[in-house]
């Protein structure tokens, strides 16, 4: 009997941890325009408009699209952990041309080539978890990209107390690295191999990443029927959108969507404008910094959950909890609207906004922050995983752009008490619609998916 060394979970445990370097920049780059536009308005070396300022906040989810369209075939042709090596080069190359342009355009520039790499990154960790990772660590494996993405925007805000803009995107060029670094030991994905016709390069693979040899070999099996069961050419647009894969990637995409709707995005790009508009720029910075530590720690809360509890209960949670927030949040600004006696009170509450957004980062950990990240790893069909995760990712970054660019419009136009009311509307309607919907995929093996799957499609035809 074959006795383990306990390699394969230090090698599980890498990949996971390039996942959560990936997760951390990304967070660094969209957490970037909250201290950065406020330093560069402030710079007499540099000159930018509040439009440019927009401009420069939405450009990465606008590009990130690219990167998540291109991810798919990318990552079905070359490989999974090929792919995330190359791309962290481009990434680090943006964010030197962001800190040594003397210009708005170098700047939005550098932005527009950050968002094609995040974008392809944020579809290939996933995938690569996804692929690697073993039901039993599962949940340990989450830890680092959860973590790592809250520490990402803890870094990005408060080194932006300390540092400049320029010297900020120095720090993101040297954190765009490790993610490749940490990859280099570890091997290909064995159902990329398998897929790919290298039968015996994932058996390998799965040697490396799995128990012992009788575990590797069992598995191998199990990819072998997987890829029998499928077409043997990449999959396609038209594969996703055909039984059985449609129900979860659609389901997928409608979970990003719903996500940006709750105003996640627009919390991390625009945090201390949004304290600013409360009435005391002075504490904004702290306000901001103070939010992302709490937001850090309410990662506990989300991981707790994600072992325990199923993922349409978590949405169900969230979904109350974040409505409730962006509901006092509205009525906070909406009072100082008002006028008279009790406005002239609530402006002298300024902590009100600090503890709604701390309570409204810590409700999405519940679910709305983790769930439509995890249904990636968890629910999506074997054959259709890369393109299924590039067009939802697709669809979380095209969200994402509307939602970011359109808040400061919103706010002009609507007010900005308006503007979080629709968006805490939104919140309690997806979250209703959408947990009644949803395959539950708490504790299942992607093989147990696939089956309840082809299952649920064959009931259908009958």
């Amino acid at each position: 009997m074959a006795v383990s060394t306990g390699n394969h979970v230090y090698y599980q445990m890498l990949c996971a941890a390039s996942v959560g370097l990936i997760a951390f920049t990304a967070s660094v780059s969209l957490a970037f325009t909250s201290p950065a536009l406020p330093s560069m308005h402030k710079d007499p070396d540099f000159t930018i408009t509040k439009e440019d300022g927009s401009w420069i906040g939405s450009v990465v989810p606008a590009f990130a699209v690219l990167g998540s369209l291109a991810a798919g075939p990318l990552l079905d042709t070359f490989g999974r952990r090929s792919m995330i090596i190359l791309s962290s080069l481009p990434l680090s190359l943006a964010w030197a041309i962001i800190a040594t342009s003397s210009t708005v355009k170098g700047v939005i520039f550098g932005r527009m080539l950050t968002g094609v790499c995040v974008g392809f990154q944020a579809v290939a960790g996933p995938v690569l978890m996804a692929e690697t990772i073993q039901l039993e660590l599962r949940a340990k494996a989450a830890f680092y990209p959860a973590v790592l993405r809250n520490v990402g925007i803890t870094v990005g805000y408060l080194t932006g107390n300390y540092l400049s803009w320029r010297p900020l995107a120095w720090v993101g060029c040297a954190l765009s690295l490790p993610s490749a670094l940490i990859l280099l030991p570890t091997p290909e994905t064995p159902y990329f191999l398998t897929r790919s016709g290298r039968r015996e390069s994932s058996l390998s693979s799965l040697k490396q990443l799995r128990q012992d040899s009788a575990a590797a070999k069992k598995e191998q099996e199990t990819l072998d029927e997987s890829c029998r069961s499928v077409k043997t050419k990449r999959a396609g647009l038209g594969d996703v959108l055909r039984p059985p894969n449609r129900w979860p990637v659609v389901t997928g995409a409608a979970l990003m969507l719903a996500q940006q709707t709750t105003g996640v995005s627009t919390v991390i790009f625009y945090a201390s404008s949004i304290f600013e508009a409360a009435g005391d720029s002075a504490y904004a910075k702290t306000a901001s910094s103070l939010l992302s530590i709490f937001d850090f720690l309410g990662t506990f809360i989300g991981l707790y959950c994600a072992v325990r509890y199923s993922r349409r209960s978590m949405i169900a949670r969230s979904s109350i909890g974040v409505t409730i927030c962006l509901s006092v949040l509205s009525a906070f600004f909406w009072t100082r609207e008002l006028g008279g006696s009790l406005a002239a009170v609530i402006k002298e509450c300024t902590f009100i906004p600090l503890l709604a957004l701390m309570a409204f980062k810590c409700s999405l950990s519940l679910g709305w922050g983790p769930v439509p990240w995890v249904f990636i790893r968890e629910g999506l069909p074997s054959s259709v995983r890369g393109v299924g995760a590039s067009l939802i990712v697709t669809t979380s970054w095209i969200s994402a752009f509307v939602v970011t660019k359109t808040f400061q419009w919103s706010v002009s136009l609507l007010g900005i008490h308006t503007t979080f009311l629709c968006y805490a509307l939104l919140t309690f309607f997806n979250g209703y619609v959408i947990q009644r919907f949803m395959p539950e995929t708490h504790r299942q093996s992607a093989a147990q998916m696939d089956r309840f799957y082809l299952n649920a499609a064959k009931e259908k035809e009958q």
